[in-house]
């Protein structure tokens, strides 16, 4: 069937009106109807690239510092400027850090950074390293808390969407550059098959003087073009996103509530029976005052009896029944004090002090409250007295007279509380 004149020119000019439409960028709307709630995490010591890696692949200009002098100092999410509809990336103070942060509150932090925004799903993990052939404690340390991302039923799993990006060179290939990270990652998990990406940024002197075979695979010097190319190809053969999930627990033995992964290392070290009261007298003032009033009002009792009664002998005998509570109640009183006081007279001491909280004696074995052995505090109760981890070099500085109790905290769910 044919067209008219008018229905080409008016198809022509709709042709043209499409080819001048430009390609907007998504709004953060549209952004998260797919990705809104995914990341991609970037972790590594201070001065491995981390902040670089970022502007690089998002079209960011974070500020990037030389060396090893940390200018992260909050995480911060960042929105992908040159993908559309991608993950943030959230960039973090790096571990090992110059300014003295903790690692583990570093980790603690980027944990919360999640949760606080809803960023749960995991695209990536991008591991910033220098090139080390052998493994060391600071990688094993960091491979730790990059496998807490991922617990229980999940664990392990977080390691097929890491990669270890390796700036600088040493070795032939970028595997061999990454070897360190990679063995701190079998270490803990011994599935673990991170991806690598070994690079050089490349100099004008090699990027005129070279060919690009040579450049690429040889001497690994890239561009900035060229490392988001190599990213953007490793991103796009990783696996599903990985859920990061947060629990909401509470330790029975310090009383920290939430996600175990933010919870203080700190807890109490051991539970004993004890009281939460204080050491009292068995009979009170008022209970001794009562029995001495008594035995006076039956002192004048009697002697009113005696003038009326001839039977004087049986009234005398009837004295000490009425007197003796209260004395007995009042010698109680002064000779009875603790196990740690000295006597009050002598060497005549009772020992029958009663603990406010219960009534129980004093010499009564265990007790009415559970309490921790070191502190004293009621046990599940606020503050906690001693660290569970040994901490690392940054925490120890700002620490003093700390003990060290090893253990795990006493988790119980309370998610069902929650639930309206």
């Amino acid at each position: 069937m044919g067209h008219t004149m008018k229905e080409i020119s008016d198809e022509k000019d709709d042709i043209q009106k499409e080819d001048l439409i430009p390609f907007l960028p998504l709004s953060e709307k549209q952004k998260s109807k797919k990705h809104g709630d995914s990341c991609v995490l970037v972790v590594g010591t201070t001065g491995t690239g981390k902040t670089s890696t970022v502007n690089i692949y998002t079209g960011s200009s974070l500020e990037v510092g030389e060396g090893a002098q940390a200018v992260t100092v909050n995480t911060i999410a960042v929105e992908d400027e040159i993908h559309a509809d991608a993950p943030k990336w959230i960039d973090s103070p790096g571990w090992s850090d110059t300014e003295g942060r903790s690692d583990a509150k570093v980790f603690k932090e980027l944990l919360r950074h999640m949760q606080n925004n809803k960023l749960s799903k995991v695209k990536a993990v991008v591991w910033c390293v220098l090139p080390q052939p052998r493994m060391d404690s600071t990688l094993q340390a960091q491979a730790k808390f990059i496998d807490m991302l991922t617990v229980e039923n999940d664990k392990g799993r977080i390691w097929s969407n890491v990669v270890i990006i390796c700036k600088g060179k040493l070795a032939k290939t970028a595997y061999e550059d990454c070897q360190g990270a990679r063995m701190a990652a079998n270490k803990v998990y011994v599935h673990a098959e991170p991806k690598c990406l070994g690079y050089e940024f490349v100099t004008d002197e090699v990027l005129e003087g070279t060919s690009e075979k040579l450049r690429k695979e040889s001497l690994r010097a890239l561009t900035k073009d060229e490392i988001r190319i190599e990213l953007e190809k490793i991103f796009n053969d990783l696996p599903p996103l990985v859920q990061v999930v947060f629990s909401n627990q509470k330790c029975q033995a310090c009383g920290q509530t939430g996600d175990p992964r933010l919870m203080e290392d700190k807890c109490h070290r051991n539970k004993k029976e004890g009281h939460v009261g204080t050491l009292e007298q068995r009979f009170s003032k008022a209970e001794v005052g009562v029995a001495a009033a008594g035995g006076v009002a039956g002192v004048i009792g009697l002697s009113v009896a005696a003038v009326l009664a001839p039977e004087v002998e049986l009234i005398l005998l009837a004295l000490p029944v009425i007197m003796g509570p209260g004395a007995i109640m009042s010698g109680h009183r002064f000779l009875n004090s603790s196990t740690t006081s000295q006597p009050p007279c002598g060497m005549i001491k009772i020992t029958d002090m009663r603990w406010s909280c219960c009534g129980a004696q004093e010499l009564s074995p265990g007790g009415c409250t559970d309490l921790c052995d070191l502190c004293g505090a009621v046990w599940g109760k606020d503050p906690p007295c001693v660290l569970i981890r040994h901490p690392d070099s940054n925490l120890q500085q700002s620490l003093a007279g700390y003990e060290v109790h090893v253990k795990n905290h006493d988790l119980v769910d309370i998610s069902e509380e929650y639930k309206t």
